[in-house]
């Protein structure tokens, strides 16, 4: 089926109650991300996708937190993602619920922390990187995110193993597993919590 045709389809059986958001991430790495962020004050999701897991984080972290939502949600008519379809679900999830504040960035996650609307939430207690999953994406997201993150803070990596190979699993063996200022906590699925250390 034609990607706009499907994603026009989802959006508009989402809009009827008809079908749920949808999302990469199994179940299982859905309840670990969520335990990672309860309580958490400043988190980062790069790759948002339609914002099932960024809702998640929202419901879970402080009354006082941030979650800063990161994805350049292309708009192309003839695009994959459709005609922002993505976003409008992804803005509709997360406003289910209303604990603590969202920060929307239309950008790539690699950009996002030298922004003036970002720099006041550094250090971030908690990261999820889901976006781009080739080699150099996840490169880009890894060297621009990973001093951004607090001592004791959590890091999670979607698609970082079992992928036979894909370029996130990739880098996160090749270099990220290497990094001495982290260290491997967990593994469920595709997903790998790592800490940062003291």
């Amino acid at each position: 089926m034609n990607p706009f045709r499907w994603n026009s389809i989802h959006y508009v059986q989402y809009r009827l109650g008809l079908a749920s958001a949808s999302t990469q991430t199994s179940e299982a790495e859905r309840a670990c991300l969520r335990r990672h962020a309860a309580e958490k004050k400043r988190l980062v999701e790069i790759g948002v996708w339609q914002g099932v897991n960024t809702r998640a984080f929202r419901e879970a972290m402080s009354p006082e937190g941030v979650v800063i939502a990161v994805d350049p949600f292309p708009r192309c008519f003839f695009g994959i993602r459709g005609f922002g379809w993505a976003r409008r679900i992804a803005h509709r999830e997360v406003e289910k619920t209303r604990n603590g504040r969202v920060l929307w960035i239309e950008r790539l996650g690699r950009e996002a922390p030298s922004l003036a609307e970002v720099q006041p939430f550094l250090p971030v207690d908690f990261l999820f990187i889901d976006g781009d999953h080739s080699y150099e994406g996840l490169r880009g997201d890894w060297l621009a995110w990973k001093d951004q993150v607090a001592a004791g803070g959590i890091v999670a990596l979607h698609d970082s193993r079992c992928r036979n190979g894909c370029g996130s699993e990739r880098f996160t063996q090749d270099v990220i597993l290497k990094d001495p200022g982290f260290e491997r906590t967990e593994e469920i699925d595709s997903l790998t919590v790592l800490g940062r250390k003291a």
